[in-house]
């Protein structure tokens, strides 16, 4: 069941053709949207909805009221399974090359994630330097 919040996220990252992955970078609140969009965050704080909510120019209203989830929703994005494997082969490589233990949700979500950025970028392979960002910034170790 995709939430008020879910749908109206993303409806505004479609309007601002934005990533979860960019929008987190831009909050500085790692995890927070992709766990919205996953379903794993129904009930954000508000200092997180109000981060999401200036990063794209909106207002909270815009995010969890229900009048806004009325229009239609963008037509899904074609599977693309060589770019799918580009960004598991990426992230692999990188997590053996820096002998990383990920669990194995974070891992799935991480490879997701580069999947999803090299989608919405204006690039056809994927960007190393995010794949480096995003595996430490997922598995950083205290």
């Amino acid at each position: 069941m995709t939430t008020i919040m879910q749908a109206n996220l993303k409806k505004q990252l479609n309007e601002k053709n934005m990533t979860a992955a960019e929008l987190e970078r831009r909050t500085g609140i790692p995890h927070a949207v992709v766990n919205i969009l996953h379903g794993r965050s129904k009930n954000p704080s508000i200092r997180t909805a109000q981060a999401i909510a200036k990063e794209l120019g909106c207002s909270v209203e815009d995010l969890i009221n229900e009048e806004h989830t009325a229009t239609p929703s963008a037509p899904a994005v074609e599977w693309q399974p060589r770019l799918y494997k580009q960004a598991f082969d990426a992230v692999y490589a990188y997590i053996l090359e820096h002998n990383i233990q990920p669990d194995i949700s974070k891992l799935s979500a991480c490879i997701s994630e580069v999947y999803l950025y090299t989608l919405g970028g204006q690039t056809t392979t994927v960007d190393s330097r995010f794949v480096q960002w995003l595996v430490n910034k997922t598995f950083a170790t205290s």
